[in-house]
């Protein structure tokens, strides 16, 4: 049996202190994870709280269940972030729980401990394991199905733009040989197809540098899961369902996340790239930033936690 991998939230005291939480306040988790968050957050709360914690991956649930599951405010929901603003379960919980908004919204966007350093997810080429890569493992196609699906184009366009990696073509040509060949089955023969383009050399690993799979793992994963698809529109969802001086809290880990949250908050908030450019959304200035730039880490957390260093967390209170 297999042990369950200790998580720890990141920027958890940040999160906290930024959170505002009446008297029943109603508080919507939009990637709950393993909890922890939840069980910090509800620690702060009373007895009339409610809670509702979305994940679309079945093992995080089960796993935020078993350390928050006897805490009757909180609710477990099975969906996207993207796809909970037209689940009908949302919907009746939103009806009967917070008809009158919402006080808190987290959306951590990071991928979890869980999927890391569970080998069979095949999120990481640290420990072999399978070419899945799904945060929900019971829908869609793996990352080796959705690689058999590529051209040289695609498969390469897929790595620039999600894993802003510049050898990107090379890469994919040595990933769809080893395919064609039928020699790719694991993370480690992914890691390997990147690695005949990319040496990971003695040098780059005195340096402690990212393994130069990294970036190709990364984009793979994003374009499995479509993590980035409709991020936006989430936010702006988001903010929608909040109360006037309710907040949203956005945890970001890499460039592509964070250029879209702060593009999207930045329009929001009525800041906008040059005279003249009128923002899309239908809610102009009705948030504004807390801390521009954004909160980061600090150093003791970066050093205790080393997947937290590259974290940054947006907070938006709704005023009208």
């Amino acid at each position: 049996m297999t042990s369950t991998p200790v998580h720890t939230p990141v920027l958890l005291f940040e999160v906290l202190d930024n959170l505002v939480l009446p008297p029943a306040a109603r508080i919507l988790d939009l990637t709950l994870g393993m909890g922890g968050h939840a069980e910090a957050i509800l620690a702060r709360c009373d007895p009339d709280s409610r809670y509702l914690g979305v994940d679309r991956d079945p093992e995080a649930r089960q796993a935020a269940k078993q350390r928050l599951g006897s805490d009757a405010r909180l609710n477990i929901l099975a969906s996207s972030y993207e796809d909970v603003w037209t689940n009908h379960t949302f919907e009746a919980w939103q009806a009967l729980q917070a008809p009158d908004g919402l006080d808190a919204i987290l959306m951590d966007l990071g991928v979890s401990t869980l999927q890391l350093k569970s080998p069979a997810r095949g999120f990481s080429f640290r420990d072999e394991g399978p070419l899945d890569m799904r945060m929900d493992t019971e829908n869609g196609p793996t990352a080796l199905q959705w690689i058999a699906e590529q051209s040289d184009t695609t498969l390469a366009d897929a790595i620039y733009q999600f894993g802003e990696e510049r050898a990107s073509r090379p890469i994919a040509r040595a990933i769809l040989k080893v395919f064609n060949e039928g020699r790719l089955h694991t993370t480690a023969d992914l890691a390997e197809a990147v690695h005949s383009v990319l040496p990971m050399t003695a040098a780059l690993k005195r340096q402690h540098r990212s393994d130069t799979a990294t970036r190709t793992f990364q984009a793979i994963r994003i374009a499995v899961n479509g993590e980035l698809v409709r991020l936006a529109e989430s936010i702006e969802r988001a903010i929608q369902q909040l109360r006037p001086g309710g907040r949203l809290a956005v945890i970001s880990f890499h460039s592509l996340e964070d250029r879209i949250v702060k593009q999207t908050l930045r329009r929001l908030s009525g800041i906008y790239d040059g005279p003249g450019r009128e923002s899309p959304t239908v809610l102009p200035k009705v948030v504004r930033l807390i801390h521009a730039g954004g909160i980061t880490p600090s150093s003791a957390e970066s050093q205790a936690n080393p997947p937290s260093r590259s974290a940054r967390l947006e907070f938006l209170p709704r005023f009208s």
